[in-house]
């Protein structure tokens, strides 16, 4: 849902880079396998083209393209295809930061209105203070994932990003959650610019690509970029053309053989080897781990990278997507290995992570890695049944919206209730303080076995979180106090069509429907060309309301109504039908 490289094939899949020996694809049985998923994913997927390359501690590359670049034409993807690598794009602007760290320019613990004092966004309460530059590189800001309005960069660029930010409001309380912020790498864009006093796309290119002799690597908004892959939608049609007002976001071009340079560069700094680019105390602290503290979280991330970690051991990786092209990179600096994967087709997204994840899995780290340590007490395998006084249970009663579906809980006959969308549970409380799932019905035992539900205070938030042996510990849900609809909301009941600016690219929502859950809750449904998403709404006053969840992305977002009836989300105005 939107939310916002290789050699040709002729040459059997044989590159070198800084020096490195070739390797052939047919004499190594590993490289064969990363082929066969390859070939396997953009048969199932119907994907057009794609080119990978791998990285090793000598030096050595493979690289090798796969399909076309332009179907049309017959010209193959090769290992410098430029293909838009999305928010791989990120990893550039955290890099940029941290040039302008060690050059003394910018303290990324700072408030970004230090250096965006532009930047007035409705803080819902929090200490608008507490969005750092940090913040926002790691995902624990509090802004939105995005805001839709003037997607484009025909109508808008990334210094528009702070007006449109002041139109709406945090979706978290900064430092307290994990919510992924696509428009808050833009904001970091303008950070860049303020200090350097260099536009985003001129800095990128004059401190970091020529610098990597990445040569061929760039932003549209460059004349001398040169020619890129075409798109392609999964039936082979070509897609018109997209380009992100998010340039520090999403908006580089890159190929197999560029990203095989940065990749280098990036590890061997790691290592210990100063290049002019960047020093080794900045990567190093990009490739640590940043969010440890942060209890509502999905992934491990250092500063613009996400993480995988287990022990001593771990890989830096970033996925991007426009919505059309897809990418991942995956860099293991302890023993020089890395990865990357363009795609120039819809639906790419699931061979750029397949890919990078059987890389990932060769050398040694398991993908489930990524997921955070718990901050949570680990169920006691030896905890009793207790009783506990009802005052205590009471503090949990509520409604608790997540993402898609509400959950409610509820104190009846001396018994703490969790309903759920799929059933009703009875939550018996243990000795360790956690609660163990009944159903209300049937058999006497555990409805769901190993499954543990606690609750716990997270900054404003009072959280329903699971911990799971398959999966670790996950929210939930948090409580709300719900009142009575007013008839203000009731009459808010209906389908809404969307009028004015409408998102360009694979995915665009063409109307809204209000509905009304158990008298008391709302949900809005988007309908997408796509499909239909489902987002609780967590009422904040007679004319907004916010979706409900707490991350990983979309949630906490604004919806507001005007007084002549317009529905407002990110950006998207709606009318009733």
């Amino acid at each position: 849902m939107l939310r916002r490289s290789f050699i040709k094939c002729a040459l059997a899949g044989t590159a070198s880079i800084s020096g490195g020996s070739a390797v052939h694809a047919s004499e190594n049985p590993v490289i064969e396998s990363y082929r066969k998923i390859i070939r396997e994913s953009m048969s199932r997927n119907r994907l057009t083209g794609a080119s990978a390359v791998l990285v090793q501690a000598n030096g050595e590359v493979w690289s090798e393209g796969f399909g076309y670049a332009d179907r049309d034409n017959n010209l193959a993807m090769t290992s410098d295809t430029l293909v838009s690598v999305g928010s791989v794009t990120k990893t550039f602007t955290a890099l940029a930061l941290m040039q302008l760290r060690a050059d003394g320019l910018l303290d990324i613990d700072r408030p970004v209105t230090d250096y965006v004092p532009r930047l007035r966004i409705d803080t819902r309460g929090a200490d608008l203070n507490l969005v750092t530059v940090r913040a926002i590189m790691n995902h624990t800001s509090g802004l939105p994932t995005d805001v839709f309005k003037d997607t484009g960069l025909e109508d808008a660029s990334y210094i528009d990003v702070v007006n449109l930010l002041n139109d709406t409001a945090l979706a978290a309380w900064p430092q307290t959650i994990g919510l992924y912020s696509n428009i808050g790498y833009s904001l970091l864009g303008n950070v860049i610019q303020n200090v350097s006093g260099r536009a985003y796309p001129g800095y990128v290119k004059e401190r970091i690509l020529t610098p990597l002799g990445m040569q061929r690597s760039g932003f549209i908004t460059d004349p001398s970029l040169g020619p890129r892959a075409r798109l392609y939608y999964q039936d082979g049609r070509p897609t018109p053309s997209l380009e992100l007002r998010d340039q520090p976001a999403g908006g580089l071009y890159s190929c197999a053989d560029d990203l095989a340079h940065y990749a280098l560069a990036l590890m061997q700094v790691w290592q210990g080897k100063s290049n002019p680019v960047i020093d080794v105390k900045s990567v190093q602290a990009m490739f640590r781990l940043s969010n440890q503290d942060i209890m509502v979280e999905s992934n491990k991330k250092g500063l613009g990278w996400f993480m995988f970690k287990e022990g001593n051991a771990f890989a830096m990786y970033h996925a991007g997507s426009t919505g059309f092209a897809n990418a991942s990179l995956l860099l293991m600096p302890q023993i020089g290995i890395a990865a990357a994967i363009l795609i120039n087709s819809v639906g790419g997204n699931a061979l750029a992570s397949e890919f990078a994840f059987r890389v990932l899995e060769d050398h040694g780290l398991n993908p489930a890695s990524i997921r955070p340590a718990s901050h949570l007490p680990s169920p006691a395998p030896k905890a009793i049944e207790v009783s506990v006084p009802a005052s205590v249970l009471a503090r949990h009663v509520g409604d608790y919206p997540r993402k898609r579906s509400f959950a409610g809980v509820t104190f009846e006959h001396n018994e703490l209730l969790l309903h759920e969308p799929d059933g009703t549970h009875r939550l018996q409380p243990m000795s360790d303080g956690s609660f163990l799932p009944y159903p209300t019905e049937g058999a006497p035992s555990p409805a769901k076995s190993g499954e543990r539900y606690r609750f716990a205070d997270v900054g404003p938030y009072h959280v329903l979180f699971v911990q799971s042996k398959e999966e670790g510990d996950y929210q939930a849900g948090y409580r709300i106090t719900t009142s009575p609809l007013t008839d203000v909301w009731r009459m808010r009941v209906g389908r809404y069509d969307q009028f004015g600016y409408q998102i360009p690219g694979a995915e665009q929502i063409l109307s809204c429907e209000i509905e009304i859950l158990e008298e008391r809750l709302v949900s809005m449904k988007l309908a997408y060309n796509t499909g239909i998403y489902t987002y609780t709404l967590v009422i904040d006053g007679p004319g907004r309301a916010f979706t409900g969840g707490l991350g990983p992305e979309t949630t906490g977002e604004l919806v507001r109504f005007t007084d002549e009836g317009v529905m407002i989300y990110s950006g998207l105005t709606f009318r009733k039908d």
